[in-house]
C-alpha cells in the first residue's frame, strides 16, 4: 500500500512556498503516493495533483470554531503516514493548540522556507520557548544550507537541508500570454517592500541599458504597486518599464529575457531562480540570505552582487551588453541545473519519508 503523504499549506496561490508544495504533489502523485493537499486559506490557483482539502472554504462554511473541531477530525479519520508542513506558523497559541491537539500523534516535517525564522517561529529569543509548539513525532527540512545553519546557531534545532526544484513539466504549459515583448530583463514577485522593485527600477535607469533599448518588465502584484507606478512615471525612460500583473505562468517571457534580476533584501531559496535556471536565462542577483549564492555560480551562469550594493547591482546589470561575457554565461546555463533537478530533490525526500521516526 503505498504511503499517505499530507501536504499542508497557507494557500496554493502566489507564494515560493506554496509553489514548492504544489510540485511535490504533482511529483508524490506520480510516483505513486496517495497525496492530500491541505490548504488553510480558500485561495487555489497552482496545478497540483491529488486530493484537495479546501479548509478555507470549511472556515467560510462553518466559523473558525467549528471549522476548527472539523479539521481535527479531518486529520485523525485519514491517518497520514506523513504531514509535510509548509505554512507560516509564527502565531504561538495556533501552532501550540496544533501541535498538542490536531497533530500531537502524527508524524510531521516541519518545513522552513525563509531565512527570517519569524515567519516560522515564536519567542526566537527564548530557544527552548520557540520549540515547544510542534508536534511528539516532529523533523525539521531546510530549502537551503544556510537556513540550516541559521537554525542551528540561533534554536538549536537540527534540520535535514533539501533545496526547492522546479518541475519541468509545468514550464511548457500553455499560457494565457499573447504577446512577448522584444528585448528586455525581467524582474518577478510580489510586490513588496521586501523584493525591493525600487532599487530595480533605479538601478536600471542608471545602468546602460536604456540607452541600447533594452527594457524592464516587472511581473508581479502586491501592496506597493502604486508606489512603483509613481516611480516609473516620474522617470525620464517610462516608456522603457512595464509591470504587469501576476500570472501562474511567466515561463515564456522568462525564457525570452536578456537576464533575470533578483532585488531582493531577503530570502528563502528563491523558485524564481531555480525557474530562470532552468529555462536557461542568465541570473542577477544580490547575494543576500539565502539562497542566491546556492543557486548562481557567479560568472558562470549568472551574477552575484555584493548584497544591498546598488552600485554593483547598476554594473552587473550593464555588463550584460558585453557580448562576449553574455555569451559565456548562456552557454552555461546547463551546467548548475542538475541539482535542483525533480529526481534528485525527490529521493532526498523519499529518504525522510523512509527515516521518519
Amino acid at each position: 500500500m503505498s504511503k499517505k503523504i499530507c501536504l499542508l499549506v497557507t494557500s496554493l496561490s502566489s507564494g515560493g512556498a506554496e509553489k514548492v508544495a504544489a510540485n511535490m504533489s504533482v511529483s508524490l502523485s506520480n510516483r505513486g503516493y496517495a497525496v492530500t493537499i491541505v490548504s488553510m486559506q480558500n485561495n487555489i490557483t497552482y496545478n497540483y495533483s491529488g486530493d484537495l482539502y479546501n479548509f478555507g472554504l470549511v472556515k467560510e462554511k462553518y466559523g473558525k470554531l467549528k471549522a476548527f473541531f472539523k479539521f481535527k477530525t479531518f486529520f485523525k479519520q485519514h491517518e497520514f503516514d506523513v504531514i509535510i508542513d509548509h505554512r507560516l506558523r509564527n502565531k504561538y497559541i495556533k501552532e501550540l493548540v496544533f501541535s498538542k491537539l490536531v497533530f500531537n500523534r502524527l508524524k510531521v516535517v516541519y518545513c522552513v522556507h525563509n531565512y527570517h525564522l519569524h515567519y516560522y517561529f515564536s519567542f526566537l529569543n527564548t530557544p527552548w520557548l520557540a520549540r515547544i509548539p510542534h508536534a511528539k513525532q516532529h523533523s525539521f527540512v531546510a530549502v537551503c544550507n544556510a537556513i540550516q545553519h541559521h537554525l542551528k546557531q540561533e534554536l538549536s534545532i537540527t534540520s535535514k537541508a533539501i533545496y526547492n526544484y522546479v518541475n519541468t513539466s509545468q514550464l511548457s504549459i500553455p499560457t494565457q500570454i499573447s504577446t512577448i515583448p522584444e528585448n528586455y530583463i525581467i524582474g518577478v514577485g510580489r510586490l513588496t517592500k521586501i523584493k525591493q522593485f525600487d532599487v530595480l527600477i533605479e538601478s536600471y535607469l542608471q545602468s546602460d541599458l536604456p540607452h541600447h533599448n533594452i527594457k524592464l518588465l516587472i511581473l508581479g502584484d502586491g501592496p506597493e504597486k502604486k508606489n512603483l507606478e509613481d516611480l516609473i512615471n516620474t522617470s525620464s525612460c517610462k516608456e522603457l518599464i512595464e509591470l504587469k500583473p501576476f500570472i501562474e505562468q511567466p515561463y515564456p517571457l522568462i525564457k525570452k529575457a536578456k537576464a533575470l534580476v533578483l532585488s531582493s533584501k531577503f530570502e528563502g531559496f528563491p523558485m524564481v531562480l531555480l525557474e530562470g535556471l532552468a529555462l536557461h536565462t542568465p541570473l542577477i542577483a544580490f547575494d543576500c540570505k539565502s539562497g542566491p549564492n546556492e543557486i548562481i555560480t557567479h560568472n558562470v551562469d549568472g551574477i552575484l552582487v555584493e548584497n544591498q550594493n546598488k552600485q554593483e547591482l547598476i554594473l552587473a546589470l550593464s555588463a550584460l551588453l558585453n557580448e562576449e561575457f553574455y555569451k559565456k554565461i548562456k552557454a552555461n546555463m546547463a551546467l548548475n541545473s542538475e541539482r535542483f533537478s525533480e529526481d534528485t530533490i525527490i529521493q532526498e525526500w523519499e529518504n525522510v519519508f523512509d527515516n521518519t521516526k
